[in-house]
């Protein structure tokens, strides 16, 4: 809920890299939000985030603060984040419009397997699109939401707790799933999509629920401790796969100042690139702890690629995505994809993700 003091309050959140600059200007009445996420508070989409709130606070002289900050689901479950900000559970938050799929059809391209490896390319697009297509800016107002900052996705990785030395070994494994990635591994590789949030993993693993994961960045498997139950990193080579951000209240962003939502747009523009750094150190991070845990790592073939993708068939999948997207909206959702990939396109060229999954043979 919105909740206005008097007084500032001291904010201690880490803020790793994210290169803060601090407007000047006096402060009015303070605002103090509820943070809330599905993630851990090691994960990275939960450190640069709240980097981003520190740097909110710095650069609105106090205007913005944070009062109270709840992780891993222990606020809002991850299908519910999206609606439970919109009625005020939390006034911020991270959401994941795969939980969600049926609320944000548009916003769900982004999604799309094999549209890009450049996490930043993807952000930058959906950003910038958010600022120049008004059906995509009205998916949010629907929703009663203002996307603050959208992530720079790092490609998808599957986690299995098996020793994987081709594609081949991985029919049959049954992994936790996000969004439509569940018929990509089942279309592609023959495996058994298992759908559950991130939070739910490690338990699974330890039972025997699920032999793995799929769905999640190579930043993740450290910072939320499941590298002790893998035994293979594969990187598959479907690109980036999904489409999460911080979204705001659209009634806590309506009661703002005028010069609190100038910063807010200024520092929307700026997260492409923030974000990539995080999830590049992250990815490191990741690839380290993994080596030292004895964890193997599988790259994809160029053929084992090719052949889960045609296996999948990307065009058919895309005209799908579309048909079924157009059920949810009445926007031009092919027309929206197309605008998509010229502005990832356009954005590609400017990446300066590069991966740290280790070379075949390293």
């Amino acid at each position: 809920m919105l909740s206005l003091r008097t007084r500032l309050k001291a904010l201690t959140l880490a803020a790793v890299g994210a290169g803060f600059v601090t407007m000047a200007g006096p402060a009015t009445a303070e605002v103090a939000l509820v943070f809330s996420t599905h993630t851990g508070p090691g994960s990275i989409s939960s450190t640069q985030y709240n980097a981003y709130l520190d740097e909110l606070t710095k650069r609105t002289n106090g205007e913005v603060t944070i009062k109270d900050k709840f992780y891993s689901q222990a606020l809002i479950k991850a299908t519910d984040q999206a609606k439970g900000i919109a009625q005020g559970l939390a006034d911020v938050g991270y959401v994941c419009v795969g939980y969600s799929p049926s609320l944000f059809p548009l916003t769900g391209m982004g999604e799309m397997p094999y549209l890009s490896q450049h996490g930043d390319s993807i952000s930058s697009a959906l950003t910038e699109l958010y600022e120049t297509n008004a059906d995509f800016k009205a998916e949010f107002e629907r929703q009663g939401l203002v996307p603050i900052a959208m992530d720079a996705p790092s490609p998808t990785i599957i986690g299995v707790s098996r020793e994987i030395k081709s594609a081949d070994d991985l029919k049959g494994l049954k992994v936790r799933a996000y969004g439509e990635l569940g018929n990509i591994v089942a279309k592609g590789g023959g495996m058994t999509p298992v759908p559950m949030s991130t939070a739910e993993i490690a338990t699974s693993m330890q039972t025997g629920v699920i032999d793995g994961y799929v769905g999640v960045p190579l930043w993740m498997p450290y910072p939320e401790n499941w590298l002790s139950h893998t035994k293979t990193i594969v990187d598959p080579g479907i690109g980036t796969y999904y489409s999460c951000g911080l979204m705001m209240s659209a009634n806590v962003y309506n009661a703002l100042s005028d010069d609190v939502k100038k910063v807010i747009g200024e520092m929307r523009r700026e997260f492409p690139a923030k974000s990539i750094a995080f999830v590049m150190a992250g990815d490191k991070a990741t690839v380290e702890a993994a080596k030292k845990e004895g964890v193997g790592f599988y790259k994809f073939t160029p053929e084992e690629v090719a052949a889960w993708k045609e296996r999948v068939n990307q065009s058919a999948m895309e005209g799908e995505w579309i048909k079924a997207r157009s059920t949810k909206t009445n926007a031009d959702v092919a027309a929206f994809f197309e605008e998509l990939k010229k502005s990832v396109a356009k954005h590609d060229p400017q990446t300066v993700y590069v991966s740290s999954f280790p070379a075949p043979g390293n």
